[in-house]
């Protein structure tokens, strides 16, 4: 957990609290020294609390004034407590008001004011009406019911009080869930000598370790974690909530940047589209309209964007609605993560909200019904409507990249799914993950594809099983897996292995294909050995039958000249193997006297024999391979209706 302070701008204020109650000086920069002024972020700690329950509380020290709100910005996410100071001489200033907006906008689950600088305040009339302010200021806000401490910096007045205060807030403060999704926004990167590259930032999500690896985003980097520290204390494990430097190793600092985010391999990646939930300040000048250049502050990142608004065409001051972001640089961010946007010029902080889409996928339609409706779906944000809403834009996906990324704790995601599986609208196939919808409509899908290709291709035995793939855009181990389901259906799919069919599928010739047919063969038997050849076949009876009779084993081509039928091939295949069992060798020579045919058609069944292997080359002769017996087949011919 660490505390931030957001206000007071000189001497004596929000710096020197800072340091009163932590003894470090957060002020880092020469300039912010000479100037008496925050510019950067600046970084402390301290214990707070009783022994029994001492907290050690990382302080992010950001930018008061309202020329660097946007440094500011780059150190108020994931925060626990925000300490609100203001000046007691001067009282509530505009830049007080802005940085309670942004609070108000990032839902800071808790807070404090420190009333500075009581010791410039001699009376008591002036102390009290700027009480008074600072607490109608608040109202309505996330500091509503803060606590304001009066407290000097110079003289220690209310330095216990507000220690013990702020020890009392933290307290009540739900403590950082550990999910196993490491995130750390980096907002600072450096170098030591001797170490290499530094990042900096408040960790969420998950615990880190020395030695686990990481990735960096938007970019991809890997590295390995060499080293923690936190709160000037090394560490071999780094809890969320806490502010932690870390050495990282295989990363150069001209390859991190403030805004970049270091997590858990694979749980992020960078997207230039944003859905996003959005309120429009009341203070805002002006609605805000549809591809208007904005600021967007996510995480510790800064990047302009183009606004999206859908369902309407503008959102007025005070009211709240619907945008999609477009960027011009990519983030890395989840569901659910908090952002702010500012008019770039004049500077201006206009609203914000919170990401129910970190990766859209594309670009919305704006007053579509559908679109309204996942929107709607998206703010409710229950993780059973998230996950299926996710799993819709990017099925099939690996389930486990689905858990991961949808934005939801492991926890969350698997419950999730579980219920989604019992209420049987989501499926599992092969490690997969699709929608019981998106089941069904390949389901469907595949028996069109297969009724179209059987009337278009009447004497093939089937469609060939990798063009059904492709065609339904499947896996390959997703696809196997939807198969074998669909071949237990009462609408049963056949699958050879190399084709896939209908049940009711069959090849079937008409009464003028078999007579070509019936002659074909006739003229197979009168040839003998010296068959017709693969032309003269084809032109007998059509390439389509031709190729039917291929496929219903009929006919076995062996090379682009000759083709027997099996009845033939089974034959001359024991005439040689059993030659060759006596004789131990011949050469196509032999064979061709064997047959007593031609040298054309010896060296097609030898080259047969040595890709069935049968047999085995050696120089000009063959071969068995091992021990052969002789083969046989049953007879075949083709019948007046033919089926597979």
């Amino acid at each position: 957990m660490y505390v931030i302070g957001t206000a007071g701008h000189v001497d004596h204020g929000k710096s020197t609290l800072v340091e009163a109650l932590s003894g470090i000086d957060p002020d880092r920069l020469a300039e912010e020294k000479e100037r008496q002024m925050t510019i950067d972020l600046g970084f402390a700690w301290v214990r707070l609390g009783e022994e029994e329950a001492l907290q050690e509380v990382g302080i992010v020290d950001v930018p008061g004034h309202r020329d660097f709100i946007e440094n500011m910005l780059a150190g108020v996410g994931g925060i626990d407590l925000a300490l609100l100071v203001v000046a007691a001489d001067e009282g509530v200033m505009p830049q007080t008001r802005e940085h309670l907006a942004i609070l108000d906008l990032l839902q800071v689950p808790a807070g404090v004011v420190a009333l500075s600088r009581v010791d410039l305040v001699d009376d008591p009339e002036w102390l009290e009406r700027v009480t008074l302010d600072v607490q109608d200021t608040v109202a309505g806000t996330a500091l509503s019911e803060a606590p304001i401490v009066p407290v000097s910096a110079v003289s220690g007045e209310g330095l216990d009080l507000l220690r013990a205060t702020l020890a009392s807030s933290l307290l009540g403060t739900p403590g950082r869930a550990d999910s196993g999704q490491a995130r750390l926004p980096v907002d600072r990167v450096f170098s030591l000598s001797g170490f290499g590259t530094i990042i900096t930032g408040t960790l969420t999500g998950g615990s880190l370790e020395v030695g686990d690896a990481v990735e960096i985003q938007p970019g991809g980097l890997s590295g390995r974690v060499r080293g923690l520290q936190s709160h000037n204390a090394p560490r071999e494990r780094a809890l969320p909530g806490s502010r932690v430097a870390v050495n990282v190793s295989n990363i150069g600092t001209e390859e991190i940047e403030r805004g970049d985010v270091m997590s858990t391999p694979g749980l992020l990646r960078g997207s230039t589209l944003l859905d996003a939930t959005y309120r429009h300040l009341s203070t805002a000048g002006s609605p805000l309209r549809h591809n208007q250049e904005v600021k967007l502050f996510v995480g510790a990142a800064e990047v302009i964007a183009r606004t999206r608004v859908i369902g309407t065409r503008a959102i007025e001051p005070g009211s709240s609605g619907w945008l999609q972001l477009a960027l011009a640089d990519p983030v890395a961010v989840m569901h659910g993560d908090r952002y702010i946007l500012r008019w770039p010029s004049p500077p201006e902080t206009i609203g914000g909200g919170r990401i129910v889409d970190p990766h859209p996928g594309r670009r919305h339609r704006r007053f579509r019904p559908e679109v309204n409706a996942r929107f709607e779906t998206l703010e409710r944000g229950a993780p059973a409507d998230v996950l299926l809403q996710r799993l819709e834009r990017e099925q099939p996906i690996l389930l486990s990249s689905l858990l991961r990324r949808v934005g939801l704790t492991p926890a969350q995601a698997e419950e999730a799914w579980r219920r989604l599986a019992d209420e049987a609208r989501v499926r599992s196939y092969d490690r997969y993950a699709l929608t019981a919808q998106k089941v069904e409509a390949l389901r469907l899908q595949l028996l069109e594809l297969l009724a179209a290709y059987h009337e278009a291709h009447p004497l093939r035995a089937g469609m060939p099983r990798e063009e059904v793939r492709s065609r339904l855009d499947l896996p390959g181990p997703l696809f196997s897996a939807f198969l074998e389901e669909v071949a237990q259906g009462a609408q049963r799919v056949r699958d050879t292995g190399h084709h896939l069919r209908l049940p009711d599928h069959a090849i079937r010739f008409t009464d003028a294909q078999q007579a070509r047919v019936d002659r074909l063969l006739a003229d197979f038997e009168a040839a003998g050995v010296s068959s017709p050849s693969v032309r003269e076949s084809r032109e007998a009876v059509g390439k389509e039958v031709y190729d039917a009779l291929l496929e219903l084993g009929y006919l076995q081509q062996l090379n682009e000249e000759v083709v027997y039928t099996s009845e033939q091939l089974t034959q001359l295949r024991s005439r040689v193997i059993g030659y060759l069992e006596v004789k131990g060798a011949a050469d196509a020579a032999t064979v061709r006297d064997l047959l007593q045919t031609s040298r054309k058609y010896a060296i097609a069944l030898l080259e047969h024999l040595d890709q069935e292997q049968i047999t085995r080359r050696e120089g000009d002769i063959r071969r068995l391979v091992g021990r052969m017996n002789k083969r046989s087949g049953a007879h075949v011919s083709a019948p007046k209706e033919s089926q597979k």
